[in-house]
């Protein structure tokens, strides 16, 4: 039926706006985040940019790390925050410090390069201060600026921290006034050479307990193995417990290039057998922690914890046999920039060395592009950050289909071309029956017009008549849309398959559009796509409702001003969507007129 096709289509057009003015409100970009959006990724004028470029130039400087004046407050900050976690795991100890490590400690950072990294391992704690993609440029205007994950500066907070907690642990430990525990390592600077880089850093307590912290990079994995090696040379045992943390400070999403009306999700996420993949929004967390309570603190088989965004994942996967304990928190802190803070723990079970022993512990950190493949070889579960929705099963297919057409063509501009004409021959005879239906419609369409002339002003009557008209022409007033509900999980699917993939990010189309994930900025896909849409809009039937026809009219000029700022991958698939439905529908039209015409002439 005319009034109901038109009322899915409007329902659909007023349900997206409303979605996005939604995400906007949730996720979007905060009034004050985006000016620190802005800085983060500004190339001249920020000093993280010139450090890492720096790095990259002559293997020297420390990336992403802040000046020695500027670490001074942060070193106060560690070790109150150190007192929230200690209280949890080691009630036993004091609360109150006398002293942190001087700013001449703070400022010791180990460089590390390797084939997909450009890091930086501050020795006050041996924490992964600083982070970049070598592989992934910040932009395909700036290729030699490898993409920033993890910052220590004045303009936005993102660490990977490590340590080891408990009644015989010093991190966390501020109670006897000695701060984070002080590493040393035998160089400032690491380069990989071969498949695999160690990056080894030790201390000794006052005990006799020596710890030797180990990063294992290897080539090609986004994957760090971090070990914790403690030879217990006291003569009383050790207990403690490994942890992993991530301390984020409010800033937007440096990798969001949807456009105008879509962000994506950007907060903590975390693995539960029970509940399966989780999100939490950071206001969620901090509305929790304004009310002394806590979003997330459970302890679980195995699972990970971390912070997503558009194409990248940060997270902690500790072994899947052991019960860790996750915890999801937030600090106000007036020191930085946002005055917030997340904090995201991982906390393994408790380690005893006794006497004369030795014991390692293993910690995994995943810092890097959402890869399917990758995440889940990392921990199970991780690769639902690749985040597809309900019809995630679908949208995996989709997007397996289109890898192997990627693999023949490479090129994901003609791969998405391609993947939309399998969909649409898949979907062909669900369509054909709505073209068949609309062309039954359309050969009536004499007859409507007589009776929205006879009875336009009785509504009643018109619905009657018209609904014998319907029983004598053998038309199903549905039909035309119920094929289009059908079909609209599999478009659903594909558009948040080609929205989440990091595949499409910086990926060339031809001439003027060179990244498939933002919008075209000439503007040509989406103008030729509200054409298509209008073309296609003749071919149906007008309604027969002068105010349904004139929302019929207006929705290609409502749907092209969307477009124009969707990415120029989500548009083409659009295009080539709309292209097709007018080539298989003029061919079922034409089929039907030509059917129609032989069984009147016999």
């Amino acid at each position: 039926m005319d009034w109901f096709r038109t009322f899915l289509i409007v329902s659909l057009a007023i349900l997206g706006w409303n979605l996005i003015y939604q995400w906007n409100a949730d996720y979007g970009v905060k009034p004050g985040s985006e000016m620190q959006a802005n800085q983060f990724q500004a190339k001249n004028d920020s000093d993280e940019a010139q450090s890492v470029q720096s790095m990259n130039d002559n293997d020297s400087g420390v990336p992403l790390v802040e000046s020695q004046d500027k670490k001074q407050a942060e070193a106060s900050k560690n070790a109150s925050q150190g007192k929230d976690l200690n209280q949890d795991f080691a009630p036993t100890q004091a609360s109150n410090a006398k002293k942190v490590d001087s700013p001449a400690t703070l400022k010791e950072v180990v460089q590390v390069k390797t084939d997909v990294f450009t890091a930086g391992i501050e020795l006050n704690g041996g924490d992964l201060v600083a982070l970049a993609l070598n592989k992934y440029p910040v932009s395909i205007d700036r290729p030699q600026d490898p993409f920033v994950m993890l910052t220590s500066s004045d303009r936005a907070k993102f660490i990977a921290e490590t340590g080891l907690i408990g009644s015989s642990a010093r991190d966390l430990d501020v109670s006897k006034g000695e701060g984070r525990p002080s590493f040393s390592s035998p160089s400032k600077r690491f380069k990989m050479k071969g498949d695999v880089l160690v990056v080894p850093l030790s201390y000794e307590n006052a005990n006799g307990v020596k710890f030797e912290k180990r990063y294992i990079f290897t080539k090609g994995s986004y994957k760090i193995q971090i070990e914790h090696v403690i030879v217990n040379q006291s003569d009383s045992t050790w207990v403690g417990r490994p942890y992993g943390r991530l301390r984020r400070s409010d800033f937007a999403d440096p990798s969001e290039t949807g456009g105008f009306g879509l962000p994506t999700f950007l907060g903590a996420a975390y693995w539960d057998p029970e509940e399966k993949f989780t999100k939490l929004k950071f206001s969620d967390i901090e509305d929790e922690a304004e009310d002394n309570k806590t979003l997330l603190n459970k302890t679980i088989k195995g699972s990970w914890i971390g912070v997503m965004q558009h194409y990248f994942v940060t997270a902690w996967a500790p072994d899947k046999d052991d019960q860790n304990l996750y915890r999801a928190t937030y600090n106000a802190n007036p020191k930085l920039p946002s005055g917030k803070e997340f904090v995201l723990d991982a906390v393994l079970p408790q380690v005893e060395t006794s006497a004369g022993e030795t014991n390692t512990v293993t910690q995994t950190l995943y810092v890097g592009p959402k890869i399917q493949a990758r995440l889940k070889e990392t921990a199970h579960g991780l690769n639902l950050a690749v985040d597809y929705g309900p019809l995630f099963f679908i949208s995996d297919a989709l997007m397996g289909i289109m890898k192997f057409i990627y693999g023949v063509v490479g090129n994901y501009g003609f791969s998405i071309i391609l993947l939309t004409v399998f969909v649409k021959l898949l979907l062909f005879p669900l369509s054909a029956k709505g073209y068949k239906s609309m062309a039954h419609l359309r050969e009536v369409g004499p007859k409507l017009t007589a009776l929205k002339k006879k009875y336009g002003d009785d509504r009643q009557k018109m619905s009657e008549e018209l609904m014998k008209l319907y029983k004598k022409e053998k038309i199903n007033p549905l039909g035309g849309c119920l094929p289009m509900i059908v079909q609209m999980p599999v478009f659903l699917a594909l558009y948040w398959a080609l929205l989440e993939s990091v595949e499409l990010r910086q990926a060339p189309f031809i001439f003027w559009i060179q990244d498939l994930s933002l919008m075209d900025p000439l503007f040509v896909l989406p103008l030729l796509m509200g054409a298509s849409m209008w073309f296609q809009q003749r071919l149906n039937p007008e309604p027969p409702d002068p105010m349904q026809a004139k929302i019929m009219k207006f929705m290609p000029v409502v749907m092209t001003f969307l477009f124009l700022f969707f990415p120029s991958g989500l548009v083409l698939y659009w295009l080539t969507n709309n292209i097709l439905s007018i080539a298989q529908q003029t061919y079922i039209t034409k089929k039907f007129a030509k059917n129609k015409a032989t069984s009147q002439s016999t």
